[in-house]
């Protein structure tokens, strides 16, 4: 676990990214309020193990690195 402090010194641009049925990483949303400038990600239907191949993740994740320099 990240300790709150550590969380809010972040300053690269993040994505958190969570599947709505992951019982392991806790709240994109939660974590994404604490970290400055974070994006949460919803990512529907998937558990933690199933998000990163899921096709609304692959898209996310391009997205927000296009948009970075």
């Amino acid at each position: 676990t990240l300790p709150r402090e550590q969380a809010q010194s972040i300053r690269a641009p993040t994505l958190i990214a969570v599947g709505t049925k992951d019982s392991v990483a806790g709240s994109a949303q939660a974590l994404a309020a604490i970290i400055p400038g974070a994006q949460a990600l919803d990512i529907p239907g998937r558990d933690h193990m199933l998000a990163v191949g899921d096709k609304v993740f692959k898209a996310a994740v391009l997205a927000f690195l296009e948009r970075r320099p």
